[in-house]
């Protein structure tokens, strides 16, 4: 049995018919809507860009997004890490004290 299943997306008003793992047809409607929603903003009907050149223009938009979306992304895991880092050496210290604190109970 296979696990793909073939979606039919429409961009810049064609219909393609996409093959994609059961289970991320949703994701692939969307992706295709975003694409198509690009490529509509590009799509100059006075110039009349081609198709290769507007499907260029549209990656490059993605690509700017997704890169955009991961340097975010790798901003925030690197404040969550220095964040988590600060917790570990408060908790380190905490720990030390209460060492402290012990060691002096029992000595007394």
């Amino acid at each position: 049995m296979t696990d793909q299943i073939i979606v039919k997306i429409e961009i810049n008003g064609k219909t393609y018919p996409i093959s994609c793992k059961i289970g991320e047809e949703e994701r692939l409607i969307s992706s295709g809507k975003l694409l198509s929603e690009i490529i509509s903003t590009l799509d100059d009907q006075n110039n009349k860009i081609s198709d290769s050149k507007i499907l260029l223009m549209a990656a490059l938009i993605l690509a700017d997004k997704n890169l955009r979306h991961t340097t975010n992304d790798n901003e925030t895991l690197t404040q969550e890490n220095l964040d988590l880092n600060e917790i570990l050496s408060w908790l380190e210290k905490l720990n030390l004290k209460f060492k402290n604190i012990e060691r002096l109970i029992n000595n007394s």
